[in-house]
């Protein structure tokens, strides 16, 4: 099975990639400069911002997070789809990502009472991974998250968040990073969805 790759979904990733060069060009980081706090080279950067190779999940966490950004789902209506707020005890902070963005797509697709080997067809992949990507035991590649998301009706996006403020290093200039565009506020914003069982 081919997974569904359409403009729409190339567009919104390269949206994606696109705010994360922003962020690292708006920080005065060089690509060598933010890789220096990644398991890659500066030239993976360089590749993942031209489009030469895409960045695995796993590493478009991470580029997002050391730019203090984070990424996110939107609902239908704009607002932010915000799954599980706490990380579990020895829960790694990828897997606690992964699991953020997957509760509120697990829901989504609850909600609108679609199997998951009818969510597969649509999004190109078996039932077996949409299982796989809903319970966090295999990330989905980048792209099939955002065709994921775009399939229940939602997008994936990254934005700045309030709770990394302090994780974009100073360029070696010596000059002040600018101020991140406004924070999120997750008491004010979206929804919460919760891993089943999960504390309020």
């Amino acid at each position: 099975m081919a997974l569904h790759v359409d403009y729409t979904a190339e567009r919104a990733f390269a949206r994606i990639v696109g705010g994360l060069r922003s962020a690292r060009l708006d920080a005065g980081l060089s690509q060598n400069a933010l890789a220096v706090g990644m398991p890659v080279r500066g030239r993976a950067i360089s590749e993942w911002e031209t489009g030469a190779i895409e960045p695995t999940l796993g590493h478009l966490i991470q580029w997002s997070h050391e730019l203090g950004r984070r990424l996110v789902i939107i609902g239908r209506d704009g607002e932010l789809r915000i799954g599980p707020v706490r990380q579990r005890p020895g829960e790694t902070f990828e897997i606690f990502e992964r699991r953020r963005l997957a509760v509120p797509l697990r829901n989504r697709r609850l909600a609108l009472g679609m199997a998951q080997g009818e969510l597969g067809a649509l999004v190109g992949v078996s039932r077996d991974s949409i299982q796989r990507w809903e319970l966090v035991r295999v990330p989905p590649r980048p792209i099939a998250h955002v065709i994921w998301a775009q399939k229940l009706g939602y997008s994936l996006d990254v934005l700045a968040v309030p709770d990394n403020p302090r994780r974009v290093r100073r360029p070696s200039s010596g000059a002040p990073c600018p101020p991140c565009s406004p924070m999120i506020k997750a008491s004010t914003l979206g929804r919460v969805d919760r891993t089943p069982g999960e504390a309020r």
